[in-house]
């Protein structure tokens, strides 16, 4: 209950944030799945919530969720690309993170690719079907290191669109 509160609290400020950011980008492709696939369960890290719609919720590399308020599982696969400005270094671009994550929704796999093109890692979000995703990837790049890619996470908020 403590948790939901503080989520409570701190999501504005998040959403705040996450709004004054660069624009993201997002493309898919989708996939039928045959009627024969199971079901992937959530396998997020010990003391991660479940997954729930407007509650943030962070993925290793190769990680799934389940939403099962939405029948959706969440995969995130890995990073494909950070070109993102390392702290302590002077860029004149921000570069940017790429992410694949794999959506599965009424059976149908949705290969997703997240883009935050400001180089900040954290995104305004995405929309992908009748949901919106925000995202952040962490760790930032610091000069002269290495992010080994199971390293990185994926935090990601998703909302329903309102039409």
């Amino acid at each position: 209950m403590l948790k939901r509160l503080l989520w409570l609290l701190i999501f504005p400020v998040l959403l705040s944030a996450l709004a004054a950011c660069g624009t993201p980008k997002m493309t898919t492709t989708s996939t039928v799945i045959s009627t024969t696939t199971t079901t992937t369960t959530a396998t997020t890290t010990p003391g991660t919530l479940p997954a729930l719609l407007n509650v943030p919720f962070t993925l290793a590399p190769g990680q799934t969720t389940r939403m099962e308020s939405e029948g959706m599982d969440i995969r995130f696969v890995y990073v494909t690309g950070d070109s993102r400005c390392p702290q302590g270094v002077e860029c004149i671009w921000a570069g940017q993170v790429t992410c694949a994550v794999e959506i599965t929704k009424n059976n149908i796999l949705n290969q997703v690719t997240l883009t935050d093109s400001a180089g900040s890692g954290a995104s305004t979000g995405q929309d992908f079907q009748n949901y919106h995703i925000f995202f952040s990837v962490t760790p930032s790049p610091v000069a002269g290191k290495l992010i080994d890619g199971n390293d990185y996470r994926l935090t990601l908020t998703v909302s329903q669109l309102r039409y």
